[in-house]
């Protein structure tokens, strides 16, 4: 079955750009890049949009290896997993991980594509979507972006946050709360220094950035 470790409680089911703070957005696509980072035991490439985003969608990096137990099975408490169960948790998807750290479906069946079953299920009706059709899209998702600075580069990378939730009042609150707990013990840090260089991306997309976060 998915394993879900010690994270049993699950996410609940204005003018002008604005790329910082919360966003109401749609999923738009989901890019698998583990075989190029065979060092990771999860490169996923998730990519949000709203209607007031630029030409370039968020990019949200699901990417780390799991924290494991001395036979080799997940830790209950591995950092990539809770990330995991903020994305399928938010998606509704029934399925995740096993304790081998594989993609299983809600029957505990392998899936070999987890990318292309998620866009199947989750990104098709938003698929290819561009700025002059995005008022079309379903915002079903709530995420919170700001710039993180990565001090390997000296650049400053517009994050998303890894918890992603429901757009509903509910997911919404949870979120707003959990960002707020996040900004008060310096988990989340806001990088304020306009000048410096911003990439609207996921810095953790860089493979100097470490797998295992907080959050």
């Amino acid at each position: 079955m998915p394993f879900r470790g010690s994270y049993e409680q699950s996410s609940s089911n204005s003018s002008g750009a604005n790329f910082l703070g919360f966003q109401e957005v749609a999923l738009t696509d989901v890019v698998d890049r583990s075989h190029d980072y065979p060092n990771l035991d999860m490169f996923l490439e998730i990519h949000f949009r709203n209607n007031s985003s630029s030409q370039y969608p968020w990019k949200y990096s699901l990417l780390g290896s799991f924290d494991r137990e001395d036979d080799d099975t997940i830790s209950g408490e591995s950092s990539l997993l809770k990330r995991i169960l903020y994305f399928t948790d938010a998606i509704g998807y029934a399925g995740g991980v096993n304790t081998k750290g594989k993609w299983v479906d809600e029957n505990d069946k392998t899936v070999d594509d987890i990318a292309g079953l998620l866009n199947s299920k989750f990104t098709a009706v938003n698929y290819g979507l561009d700025d002059d059709d995005d008022s079309e899209a379903e915002h079903k998702y709530y995420i919170f972006t700001y710039k993180k600075l990565n001090e390997n580069v000296n650049k400053a990378y517009t994050t998303v946050c890894p918890k992603i939730v429901q757009n509903n009042e509910k997911g919404r609150n949870d979120l707003e709360s959990y960002v707020q707990w996040m900004k008060a013990n310096k988990y989340i840090v806001e990088h304020n220094d306009t000048q410096k260089s911003v990439v609207n991306g996921d810095m953790s997309s860089s493979t100097s950035g470490h797998s295992r976060n907080t959050f």
